[in-house]
């Protein structure tokens, strides 16, 4: 049994011991963050697309301003940067805390003498990160050994979404991430189901379709089908695939949606996917049927907010499928390494 897939299994496991974590730490947390109007989050590969995810979720359900860098934009035009990330809080966001960018970027801000707040999300105890940081939220329990990430890249989303619900004392949402991680085995045991199908069906690329708070995550989800199984995939929003990147969608293309509304214009946006013979996976809250779309269903309603983790995990579970038919080795993707030192 292939090493990601056990980290995936293991997945909603970690979600529980990381809100007991948090809890613990939740004096820290809300102390770091406090009088804060302007967070920046910072992160590379997977971690700079969970960034994304991170700001939005922020600026939608927080008083504070925030936006997502990458951490090698940052290293190359430092200077540039000085203005907008001096008195910020920098948040960054890392699997292993040694990641070359991440602490080249601090090295380089701090001589050019800008003194930002500085917190870590890490999956490792000690980390030369860590050592750089005001607040370090360690969760070494979500640690990925193989490559490529899956269990972290949950972990860190929900980390996101925990934080914002409890600061700004959103309750129903903590109760949703409580029912997502009771439920969440349930939930991966059905959709592993249907990625088995999917996987073995003849689709060359993957497009996946989301808006809003999901934008980062989704954009990671098509990042694992480049890692995991090795095939072309892209990232876009909902409608806006349909200006210009749904040329390039056909017989050869698995299309995963992320429905919002079910609405009459995300109803047809998924009829003119078929039309085009496009492989189309929906996730939705609740069962459907619709023709010619297999769906992945959580079973119970959820925040926008919180359905990017079962969506993640539909993502990350088709991809493994899909190394299995096209022989790619998910734990030790060719040309990737675990982290990247310049």
């Amino acid at each position: 049994m292939a090493l990601t897939y056990k980290e995936m299994q293991d997945t909603f496991s970690s979600l529980g011991k990381t809100t007991d974590y948090l809890e613990g730490k939740w004096g820290d947390v809300e102390s770091f963050f406090e009088g804060v109007s302007r967070i920046v989050f910072v992160g590379c590969g997977s971690s700079y697309s969970n960034a994304k995810s991170f700001a939005m979720i922020w600026n939608m359900h927080t008083d504070a301003s925030a936006l997502a860098l990458a951490a090698g934009d940052i290293l190359l035009h430092a200077e540039r940067y000085k203005k907008l990330l001096d008195g910020s809080a920098l948040v960054f966001i890392s699997r292993s805390g040694k990641t070359s960018e991440l602490i080249m970027v601090l090295d380089s801000l701090k001589e050019l003498g800008c003194k930002p707040k500085v917190a870590s999300l890490v999956c490792a105890d000690d980390t030369p990160l860590g050592e750089r940081s005001d607040l370090v939220l360690s969760t070494p329990w979500a640690f990925d050994e193989s490559v490529c990430q899956t269990r972290c890249v949950t972990n860190a989303y929900f980390m996101a979404v925990f934080m914002a619900a409890k600061l700004t004392g959103n309750k129903s949402i903590l109760d949703e991430l409580s029912l997502v991680i009771s439920d969440g085995s349930a939930y991966m045991n059905s959709a592993e189901k249907l990625s088995k199908v999917i996987a073995k069906e003849p689709w060359t690329h993957a497009v996946v379709l989301a808006d809003a708070e999901l934008e980062g995550i989704a954009e990671e989800g098509a990042l694992v089908f480049k890692e995991v199984c090795q095939l072309p995939s892209s990232f876009h929003h909902v409608l806006d695939v349909r200006h210009g990147p749904m040329v390039l969608i056909g017989k050869d293309s698995l299309v995963i949606v992320a429905s919002a509304t079910g609405c009459e214009l995300e109803n047809n946006l998924l009829k003119d996917l078929v039309a085009k013979g496009a492989n189309v996976a929906l996730y939705s809250d609740m069962p459907s049927s619709k023709e010619g779309v297999r769906v992945s269903s959580f079973g119970k309603g959820l925040s926008h907010i919180t359905r990017g983790i079962p969506l993640i995990v539909l993502c990350q579970m088709i991809a493994y499928y899909k190394s299995k038919e096209t022989g790619a080795d998910p734990d030790k993707p060719t040309g990737l390494d675990p982290w990247i030192s310049l």
